[in-house]
Order: C-alpha cells, then structure tokens, then sequence
C-alpha cells in the first residue's frame, strides 16, 4: 500500500499521506500466507512497513495541523457555544471511540476472499432485543418465526434492500449485491438469483428496474447515457415479470422495484423476526437488512 499511487511521491508525507480509509476490512498477503483485519466501522488504515498493518480509529491534536481546518482536531466530550453566544471553547476529556476488530488468518492469496466472505456480516451484524415477562402472559406473535426467503440466496450474494414502499403495500424494494470483485475467488464469476424465491407466500407480478437511488427506471436512464463504446454491454433492463431471473456480475448491485399480489399476508417490516421463550423470558432475535 505504501506509495500506491503512481503519480504521488510517498515520501512528501511518508505516514498521513499513505493512510486510506477502510470501511469494513483491510488485509496484506504474501506467497504463503494472508493476513486479514475486519472492521466494524469506518476507519484509517495503511500497511507502512512489509508485513505490517496500522488501524487509526480516532486522532487528537492539541494543535492546528495547518491543514486548513484553523483550530486543533481536539474532539472532546462537550464543547462551550460558538461564536456570538460563546468561544467554542472545548471542556473536559478526550472523545474515547471503540471497536470490534476481526483477525482472519489464511493461506496463499486468500486475504481478498476471506475478507469478502465476513466483511459484510461484521459491518452490519444481527440486532439482538431481549424483554422479560411472566411464563403466564400470552405471547403476542401470531406466528413463531418469519423467514423472507424461500431458499438461501447463492454465497456471493447479499441482501443490501429489502423494504416495502409506505406509498403501495404491495411494492418492494429490493437491492442485490455481488460481494466479490474480478479475479479475488472462485466465487468472482456472475451469479443467477430467482427473485421470486425473495417472496416464498406471493406471486411477483412486475419487477421494474431502477438505476441503484431508484429515483428513476434505469431503461429510461439507459437511453440518455453517455456511451462508451465498451465491448461489454450493461445488463438489459426490462419492466415485465419475464426479468424474475436476474443475473449478478462481480461488485454489481441491481435495484428493484417489485410489485407482488396482494392476497395472503404480506410482510409489514424489512426485517425477519423469530422468537423464543421460557422461565418468564422472552428473546427476540431480528435480522435487519440495511436501507
């Protein structure tokens, strides 16, 4: 990592000028081993020195770096009003920030691939709610557990979206990723996802094509682009239930909106919910997909 760029001298800034952010892993590896680091929020990250990483996950400066900012980046716990109404003057100690740091250690040229494989969930893990109550009340689940899945979707895909829209109960909208990029694992190829196994009790009825804000169609938005005369075309869009087969490429994510029919019952949450009880304790365990 150290001097990555071809067109920035190193050495001008030997350490802040070689940090990079690193929002969920960052690993090193050689013709023996790899060495990998998950995080679970964003950070500064660089590996200075062969075989070494450093992980910045917060700095404070008693005095102005002249980096353009004009005071010291001195965060701490409260802060006296600015100015007309006060002095911005800073009070009492140092903003302590804490993590959870993830080791993986692995073979030849696995360090990409065993990082895509768990990056996703350290960075976003399973909320846990916990509530107690008396063996004799009744629980108020209609149904034990939910599962929004007919089958398990292939290893290299995730579930970025899946939320219904508040202005049509019967629409969706879902995001699909591809976790790993060109040439990282035998999982770098594209992949077949059936949208309808994302909706096991209804039948889709349309799925329309958005580009990745879902502001827009994206075979609208493929009309007025610039091309660039690539040899590998995008993915056809289409707005029919005919596109229910979707395909993946390596580090792509779709987005889509998917109109379903209403009969039966249709999920009220993007989260899937199961619970547990006994000896007057009640456990919840969510799943909440990221929106």
């Amino acid at each position: 990592m150290f001097g990555y760029d071809a067109d920035f001298d190193p050495y001008v800034e030997p350490i802040a000028g070689n940090y990079y952010p690193i929002n969920t892993a960052i690993f090193i590896e050689d013709e023996r081993q790899s060495f990998t680091v998950l995080t679970d929020r964003s950070q500064a990250g660089s590996s200075i020195s062969d075989g070494s990483l450093e992980l910045l996950i917060q700095r404070r400066l008693l005095v102005d770096d002249a980096r353009g900012v004009g005071e010291p980046l001195n965060e701490t716990v409260s802060i006296t009003a600015c100015p007309p109404y006060g002095n911005a003057t800073r009070i009492g100690d140092g903003i302590i920030i804490k993590g959870t740091h993830r080791l993986m250690i692995g073979g030849k040229g696995s360090g990409a691939s065993q990082a895509r494989s768990r990056m996703d969930e350290s960075f976003s893990r399973p909320q846990v709610f916990v509530a107690s109550a008396s063996k004799d009340v009744q629980i108020p689940f209609h149904q034990p557990g939910l599962s929004l899945l007919k089958k398990s979707l292939p290893d290299n895909v995730m579930i970025v979206t899946y939320v219904a829209l508040d202005d049509d109960p019967s629409s969706y909208l879902i995001r699909l990723a591809h976790q790993y990029g060109m040439n990282e694992s035998t999982y770098s190829t594209p992949v077949n996802v059936y949208l309808q196994d994302l909706f096991p009790n209804h039948d889709i009825i349309k799925v329309t094509e958005k580009t990745l804000s879902a502001n827009q169609d994206r075979v609208d938005w493929e009309k007025r682009r610039l091309d660039w005369n690539e040899s590998e075309g995008m993915t056809a869009s289409s707005d029919d239930k005919s596109m229910l087969d979707i395909v993946l490429k390596p580090m792509e994510i779709r987005t889509f909106v998917i109109n379903v029919k209403t009969s039966g019952v249709i999920p009220s949450s993007s989260c899937s919910t199961s619970s547990s009880w006994g000896l007057g304790v009640i456990v919840l365990f969510t799943f909440c997909i990221i929106i």
